[in-house]
C-alpha cells in the first residue's frame, strides 16, 4: 500500500436529538486507511462554542462521553479516532500489524520513536503512518489562537500527575507542577499558557505547565505550540465521568474569562 493510497473514501452526515430547545449535535465520518486497516474519524459538532475537543485514544471511552456531554451543552466540535485495537493505531500490511501510539505521531522524529519502540522500522510502515497523520491533522486543522482540549483517560496509578514532577517521566517537558494532595492524582490538566495554569491551581486542581521547548515526542500538546495555538489537556482515571465533566466546566469557566477567541453564539 503506497501512502497515497492512504485516503479520505468519504463522509457520512447523521444527525442526533438533541435535548429541550437545544440543536442537535450533527455527526461526520471520515474512513481513513492504513494499509490494510481502517481507521474511523468521527467528527460531532453543535453550534455555539467555537472550541474543539480531541480523543486520540480508541480506548478513553470515558473521554469521549464527557466531551459529547459537554458540547450537547456549550456547543463546539469533538474528534474522535475509532478503529477498535485499542490505545494504539494500527498498520496492516500483508495481515501483519504495526502499532504506533496516536499521540506520538505529531513530529516525524515522534512517530518514528513510537514505530520503534513497538519494533516497526520500516520506512514504507513510516510513510503509511505518516501519511495518515497528515489527513488527521487536516481534519484538526489546528490554527493559530485556536483552542483545542485533548481528553484523555488513564487506569488507577498508570499515569498520575507524579509523572510530571521532577524526576518523573514527563519531568523534563514540565516547567511547574502543581499538586492538591486532596485531588485524585489520575485527575490533572496539562497545559501550555501559564495564566491557565494558575487559574487552574488557584481553584484546586492538580495541572502541569509544559516547557516552552519540550523534548521532541511528538505529542499533540507540542505540535499545538509550533502552531501557536491554546491546547489543554484534560486527564481522568476511566469510568469517572462526574469528575471528567466537572474538569471540563471548570475549565470552560476559566476560558470564557481569559475571552482567549471563544465565542458563546
Amino acid at each position: 500500500m503506497r501512502p497515497r493510497d492512504l485516503a479520505i473514501l468519504g463522509s457520512l452526515l447523521v444527525f442526533t436529538t438533541g435535548t429541550g430547545f437545544m440543536q442537535s449535535i450533527s455527526k461526520t465520518t471520515h474512513t481513513l486507511y492504513l494499509g490494510e486497516e481502517k481507521v474511523w474519524v468521527d467528527i460531532y459538532e453543535r453550534t455555539g462554542a467555537d472550541i474543539t475537543l480531541l480523543n486520540l485514544h480508541d480506548n478513553e471511552n470515558t473521554a469521549v462521553e464527557a466531551g459529547l456531554a459537554f458540547i450537547e451543552k456549550y456547543g463546539g466540535r469533538l474528534i474522535e479516532l475509532r478503529h477498535g485495537r485499542g490505545r494504539e493505531v494500527v498498520v496492516r500490511v500483508n495481515g501483519i500489524l504495526h502499532r504506533f501510539d496516536p499521540n506520538r505521531m505529531f513530529s516525524d522524529v515522534g512517530l518514528r520513536a513510537s514505530l520503534k519502540y513497538f519494533n516497526n522500522n520500516s520506512d514504507e510502515i513510516f510513510a503509511i503512518a505518516a501519511a495518515f497523520r497528515d489527513s488527521v491533522t487536516k481534519l484538526i486543522a489546528v490554527r493559530k489562537g485556536m483552542v483545542v482540549i485533548a481528553i484523555h483517560n488513564n487506569t488507577p496509578d498508570k499515569m498520575t500527575i507524579n509523572d510530571f514532577r521532577p524526576g518523573g517521566w514527563y519531568g523534563n517537558d514540565t516547567r511547574k507542577v502543581s499538586i492538591n494532595h486532596q485531588q485524585d492524582s489520575d485527575n490533572f490538566f496539562v497545559v501550555t499558557q501559564e495564566d491557565l495554569f494558575a487559574a487552574l491551581s488557584i481553584s484546586g486542581y492538580n495541572v502541569a505547565l509544559i516547557a516552552q521547548k519540550p523534548p521532541d515526542r511528538g505529542m499533540f500538546s507540542d505540535y499545538c505550540i509550533r502552531l501557536e495555538a491554546l491546547n489543554v489537556t484534560v486527564e481522568a482515571e476511566q469510568g469517572k465521568k462526574v469528575n471528567q465533566e466537572e474538569m471540563l466546566e471548570v475549565l470552560w469557566e476559566i476560558l470564557r474569562e481569559k475571552k482567549n477567541n471563544i465565542s458563546i453564539k
